[in-house]
């Protein structure tokens, strides 16, 4: 049974799904996030993608590519349309095509967009999904042209019915992106996630059902925050500030208020994290974390964050000892 929310539906899962993968694929960006608030400035970025689809039994059973997703047409699609990012103006033009991309509410991706256009790392992540879509849709067929297939186990023809093709009703796309160079105080830069499903917005003529891509989860990531400080109760820590990398992960329900918010505030919010740290002097990573914690929630407005404190230099054979630790608001109002 399918999911509704607010009127829109993401499809059922089928039995059987398969994902193609495209992993740390390489891509220079004409507009992205840039770490000194340039618009329309080329940047790198590394995305990984997962197309979930039902299924690959087709071109298994028939040893036949073109009965499965294209990957090289895929990864072609999508390096064309975000060339286009440094020079279209609207960015319906580049996520629509007859789709849209969409939150569990009906909110499009368009509608919620900050900055110039590529700013904003949801519309890369969006223009991805369409090219997903559209390949899915290409490839999608009924059944295939002919009854026969190739039987593996024998290796030999049969004329028994041929398994459904491609279905076109389900698409499940997990994408990555990582901007390393986003950030002047993260040596990681910025990372981003999300999780978009096939799904239709129910329009009042139920059998008139329009097609979407609805986010449904998105994770942001700002990677080794740089920071220099007193952090240790060993004799030697107190005497010199040594190295501490802090990463900020968000995580939530695609598109909301939360994940517009963050677009709003990283880099300053990064900055201020860095800032303060070097001006602490803590005896635990528990306490350095907490406070970090404190900052993005009570400060900046985040809900809810996941910190995560390391110390390089700590300890002579391992690159890095820290704590992780997950903190709300409301923790805090609580202790306020």
């Amino acid at each position: 049974m399918s999911t509704n929310t607010s009127g829109i539906n993401t499809n059922p899962r089928p039995p059987i799904v398969d994902t193609i993968q495209l992993r740390n694929i390489q891509l220079s960006l004409p507009a992205a996030p840039d770490p000194w608030h340039r618009s329309a400035y080329p940047q790198s970025c590394t995305a990984t993608l997962k197309l979930s689809y039902a299924s690959s039994e087709a071109s298994a059973e028939t040893d036949d590519v073109g009965l499965t997703i294209d990957y090289g047409k895929l990864y072609r699609s999508f390096a064309k349309d975000l060339g286009r990012l440094g020079k279209e103006t609207d960015a319906g033009a580049l996520i629509s095509n007859g789709e849209r991309v969409v939150n569990l509410d009906g909110v499009r991706l368009e509608d919620v967009l900050r900055g110039a256009m590529g700013e904003d790392v949801r519309l890369t992540a969006g223009i991805i999904a369409n090219c997903c879509l559209q390949q899915l849709d290409e490839t999608a067929v009924s059944y295939l042209p002919s009854p026969r297939f190739l039987d593996i186990s024998s290796h030999r023809i049969t004329s028994n019915a041929s398994p459904p093709a491609v279905e076109k009703d389900f698409g499940r796309f997990q994408i990555r992106l990582a901007f390393p160079k986003a950030i002047l105080r993260a040596d990681g830069g910025l990372q981003y996630r999300c999780v978009t499903e096939l799904g239709h917005l129910e329009s009042e003529a139920k059998e008139q059902s329009q097609r979407r891509l609805v986010v449904l989860v998105e994770e942001f990531r700002i990677v080794q925050i740089r920071s220099y400080c007193i952090l240790g109760i060993n004799p030697h820590e107190r005497l010199e500030k040594q190295a501490v990398f802090t990463t900020l992960r968000f995580q939530g329900p695609g598109l909301q208020e939360w994940s517009t918010k963050f677009i709003d505030n990283y880099q300053e919010m990064t900055r201020v994290v860095a800032e303060r740290v070097e001006a602490t002097s803590f005896g635990s990573v528990e306490a350095l974390a907490t406070l970090i914690a404190r900052i993005v929630t009570m400060e900046f407005g985040h809900e809810e964050v996941t910190v995560l404190v390391q110390k390089p230099s700590a300890l002579g054979f391992v690159e890095g000892a820290g704590l992780e630790c997950t903190r709300s608001r409301a923790y805090f109002e609580k202790r306020s």
